[in-house]
């Protein structure tokens, strides 16, 4: 029969060290989440497209996200 071994679980990096509660939260000035509607969304690509697209966003200094909704907007203008 398998001799029973102890289970051991880390203690050190599983948990914070303290728990910060709203009040810490509002006093140590740490930004507030930004509100907005927009909502994540998820689509496949080709991945030499999407290198292609994400260096020309980077060298136009601008989110992809804005260029996508600008490129959805004139696809639904054309028609």
């Amino acid at each position: 029969m398998a001799t029973k071994k102890n289970l051991t679980v880390p203690q050190n990096g599983t948990q914070p060290a303290e728990v910060k509660t709203p009040m810490d939260n509002m006093i140590s000035g740490a930004a507030p989440k930004k509100l907005t509607n927009k909502r994540p969304t998820s689509f496949s690509l080709d991945p030499e497209l999407l290198i292609q697209f994400k260096a020309g966003c980077v060298h136009q200094g601008r989110p992809m996200s804005s260029v996508i909704e600008e490129l959805m907007l004139q696809f639904i203008n054309q028609q």
